[in-house]
């Protein structure tokens, strides 16, 4: 049997993919090398990273049911952001971490560490934002959090 089948739209379905240790082992990495770095801002040019930084949305949400990460960073100019994102295909959590880090680490965020993970179904056909369930490698993510980030960007205004 392949626990790594295609999401499904129905929130009550277990994670599609069971964790495994070499990804427990890879999400602790992340986090181990995320917290080690400096919670100082770095000295990168501030007005290039801003507008870089700006570019990047607080919410990213593919369509159907998902794994998603919760995530805090300080923006080049030290407000702190707080960003929902999710991937279609992502097998684990850290693979959704693993494509926001990259970019938020490329316009001078700094001091980024993911909350906490779990699920949202995205179901454009009925208007609907559902977040639950948890991630093994970086523990339930808020949820409640994670809806008021949803809510706030304006991006699935409509949805309930």
């Amino acid at each position: 049997m392949n626990n790594c089948g295609p999401p499904v739209k129905d929130s009550s379905e277990s994670e599609a993919c069971t964790t495994n240790a070499h990804d427990l082992a890879e999400a602790a990495k992340l986090k181990t090398r995320l917290e080690s770095q400096q919670q100082q801002q770095p000295s990168a040019t501030v007005s290039t990273n801003e507008v870089i930084a700006n570019a990047i949305p607080s919410v990213y949400i593919d369509e159907g049911a998902n794994k998603y990460v919760l995530i805090t960073a300080n923006t080049p100019n030290s407000t702190k952001q707080t960003f929902v994102y999710s991937k279609r295909g992502a097998s684990y959590h850290r693979n959704v971490a693993e494509f926001l880090i990259p970019q938020l680490e490329g316009a001078g965020y700094y001091n980024i560490r993911v909350l906490g993970g779990g699920r949202i179904l995205r179901d454009d056909e009925d208007k609907l934002i559902n977040i639950f369930g948890f991630s093994y490698g970086f523990g339930r993510g808020d949820h409640e959090l994670a809806l008021e980030v949803v809510q706030t960007s304006g991006k699935f205004d409509g949805y309930k």
